[in-house]
């Protein structure tokens, strides 16, 4: 008597779970439900050959403006080199909302041999990607690569004092 009502509760908690289920995707060994700007900045990542290790989540959001990146000011530095290694311009964003997700990867130019992984961050402005960083994945110091692993002076073709005076020029001091 009381075994067909439980079979059909159970039937329909599975249904339930089976049912919400249907978004979580598996990337390296963590599983995560895959929605708007973080499946964008996912479906980017293997599009560029890049296999994902982990997810690391949304790590930023920003409106862009002039005042983040001035030349001369500490808590700027981040940024101007985030924006210095990218292919747009960082003033055709100003006043957007800027958001930025991490992932671990292998797979990548920066990757070495004793640590195939490498960090990557995408950026993403009103559902876009519009650029990316990397950084090898060992604990070390200096300025972010591009999403494809070179350096400021590879990416503008030019060396870091031109494009320093170029920037205060543009954006201030």
């Amino acid at each position: 008597m009381y075994f067909k009502p439980i079979i059909i509760l159970l039937g329909l908690v599975l249904c339930i779970i089976v049912g919400c289920n249907n978004e979580v995707q598996k990337l390296g060994t963590d599983e995560f439900t895959v929605t708007g700007d973080q499946k964008t900045a996912t479906e980017y990542v293997k599009a560029q050959g890049y296999k994902i290790f982990s997810y690391d989540g949304q790590v930023q959001k920003y409106t862009l403006d002039k005042d983040k990146l001035l030349y001369g000011k500490t808590e700027t530095i981040p940024y101007r080199q985030t924006w210095g290694v990218q292919k747009v311009e960082p003033e055709k964003y100003f006043g957007m909302e800027i958001s930025v997700y991490s992932f671990t990867v292998t797979n990548h130019p920066l990757g070495t041999f004793d640590d195939s992984k490498s960090k990557v961050l995408i950026i993403l402005c009103e559902g876009k990607v519009i650029g990316g960083t990397s950084f090898p994945n060992a604990a070390m110091d200096g300025a972010p690569y591009s999403l494809d692993g070179k350096t400021l002076e590879e990416v503008t073709g030019k060396s870091f004092q031109k494009w320093s005076e170029e920037w205060k020029k543009k954006y201030g001091t």
